[in-house]
C-alpha cells in the first residue's frame, strides 16, 4: 500500500516534477517498445524458420541411405537394408541415383547442375507433396496448380528448376544437352559424353537448391548414356510416416555394416545453423537495445532520490530502517520497468498472434522464395521474457536504491 502511495505520488503527481514524469513516461514507453520489437522480430523468425523447415521436410526425404558397396539399383533393392525398410509399408522408400552435370541450352548457355533419377513412384510422390504444399496459395502467386501427379517426365524427358531454367533461357517443351563433367578432362579432339533430353516440366520448390540446381528424371528412362562408372552415385531415399521417429529409425538401420545413413537435418545443417545463429544474433542486439532503454530507470531513480531526500528522512524518521528505505524505492523501480515490460509483452504477443493467424502477404512473389511473413508465438519465450526483465529490473532498481539508504534524517530535515 505503502509503495503504491509513493508511486503515484513521487513520480506522476503534480509535486513530482514534470522533469521525472518526462523521464518516466519515456522510460516505461521505450522498454514496452523494446520488448514489443524483440517479441515480434523473434516470433515473425521463428515462423519463417518453420515454414523453410516444413517446406525442407515436405520436399526432401527424410532419410537417405547409402551402400557404397552397391552399384546397381538391382543389387541394392535386394540388400538387407532395403528389406528392413520395407517391412514397414506406412514409410516410403525408393532407390535413386544422383551425378553432376554440365546443363547446355541450344544458345549456348551452359550451368552445371545436380541430375537425380528417381522412380515413376518417387516422382508422383515428390510432386503431389509440391502440390499440397502450394494448394493453399492464390493462383497467382503458384505453379502448383499446374500439376499433375501422374504427369511425370516419360523417355528422354526431364523436370528443371525454375531458377536453372531461367539462368538457362529455356522454357518447358526446349532440348538441352547434358553433358558429363568428365568431358572437361577429356585430351583435345575427343568428344565428352552427352545427351539430349526435352523439359517436360518447370518446377519451382521455394527451395534455393532444389531450383538453382537440380533436374529430375525417372532412371532407365533418361541419361542412360552418362553412366560412367564413379560418377553416379547410388541409395535410397525415405519418407516416414511418423517423423517422430526419425532418430530411432536412424539408430535402427546404423546397426547394418558398411552403411551411410543421413537425416534431412544432416543434410541441412548448415542451413539450420545459419537460421539459429541468425535469430540468436537478432536476438542479442534486440535485447541489448531494451536493456539501454531500461537503463533509463536508473536516470528516473537517482533524480527521484536527489529530489525527495526529505521525505526518505522523514520515513526513516517514523520507523523506517535503511534495509526497508532501499526495498521500497527499489519497489518502485521495479513498478515502473514491470509496466513498460507487461505492456511489451502484452503488445508484442498479440501482434505475433495476429500475424501467426494472418500471416503478411507481400505484394509479389516474384522477388521473394516465400510471399507471405509468418509468426509462430512461443509462450516459453515469453515467459523467459518475464522472468529475465523482472530480475534485471531488480537488480536495476536496486543498485540507485541503496542511496536511500546512505541519507542521514537530522542532515536532510535542516536542508532548506
Amino acid at each position: 500500500m505503502l509503495v503504491g502511495h509513493l508511486f503515484r505520488h513521487f513520480i506522476f503527481s503534480k509535486r513530482a516534477g514534470a522533469l521525472i514524469k518526462r523521464i518516466s513516461w519515456l522510460s516505461m514507453i521505450g522498454i514496452s517498445i523494446s520488448v514489443t520489437a524483440f517479441l515480434v522480430v523473434l516470433f515473425v523468425m521463428n515462423g519463417m524458420n518453420a515454414s523453410i523447415k516444413k517446406r525442407i521436410m515436405g520436399l526432401e526425404p527424410h532419410l537417405y541411405v547409402k551402400v557404397p558397396t552397391m552399384t546397381t539399383a538391382e543389387t541394392l533393392e535386394s540388400h538387407p537394408v532395403f528389406q528392413r525398410i520395407k517391412e514397414k509399408p506406412e514409410n516410403k522408400a525408393y532407390v535413386y541415383e544422383t551425378q553432376d552435370i554440365i546443363v547446355r541450352s541450344q544458345d549456348g548457355q551452359f550451368r552445371g547442375g545436380i541430375a537425380r533419377g528417381v522412380s515413376k513412384e518417387s516422382l508422383e510422390h515428390f510432386i503431389e507433396q509440391l502440390q499440397n504444399m502450394d494448394r493453399k496459395k492464390s493462383e497467382k502467386d503458384s505453379l502448383g496448380y499446374f500439376w499433375d501427379p501422374q504427369d511425370v517426365p516419360g523417355e528422354g524427358e526431364i523436370i528443371m528448376g525454375v531458377d536453372l531454367a531461367q539462368a538457362l533461357g529455356v522454357f518447358e517443351g526446349d532440348y538441352v544437352t547434358i553433358v558429363s563433367p568428365s568431358g572437361l578432362l577429356l585430351p583435345p579432339g575427343e568428344t565428352p559424353r552427352f545427351e539430349r533430353v526435352k523439359i517436360k516440366k518447370i518446377m519451382t520448390t521455394s527451395l534455393a537448391d532444389i531450383d538453382a540446381q537440380y533436374i529430375f528424371y525417372q532412371r532407365d528412362k533418361a541419361l542412360g548414356s552418362l553412366a560412367v562408372e564413379g560418377l553416379k552415385t547410388l541409395g535410397i531415399e525415405m519418407w516416414l510416416a511418423d517423423e517422430s521417429q526419425l532418430d530411432d529409425v536412424k539408430d535402427d538401420l546404423s546397426k547394418f555394416e558398411d552403411i551411410n545413413v543421413e537425416t534431412w537435418m544432416d543434410r541441412n545443417s548448415a542451413l539450420l545453423y545459419a537460421l539459429k545463429l541468425e535469430k540468436l544474433t537478432i536476438g542479442t542486439f534486440l535485447g541489448l537495445a531494451g536493456i539501454i532503454a531500461a537503463s533509463s530507470i536508473l536516470t528516473v531513480l537517482a533524480l527521484l532520490l536527489s529530489q525527495k531526500k526529505r521525505d526518505i528522512a522523514i520515513l526513516r524518521t517514523i520507523g523506517y530502517s535503511a534495509k526497508q528505505t532501499v526495498r521500497t524505492f527499489t519497489q518502485l523501480g521495479f513498478i515502473l520497468a514491470s509496466v513498460g515490460v507487461l505492456s511489451g509483452v502484452i503488445l508484442g504477443t498479440g501482434i505475433s498472434l495476429y500475424i501467426q493467424a494472418n500471416p503478411i502477404q507481400l505484394a509479389t512473389s516474384d522477388i521473394y522464395y516465400d510471399p507471405s511473413i509468418p509468426a509462430l508465438v512461443d509462450y516459453g519465450l515469453v515467459l523467459g521474457v518475464l522472468i529475465i526483465s523482472a530480475l534485471i529490473a531488480w537488480f536495476g532498481s536496486y543498485i540507485p536504491a541503496r542511496t536511500a539508504s546512505e541519507v542521514e534524517p537530522s542532515d536532510a530535515l535542516r536542508m532548506k
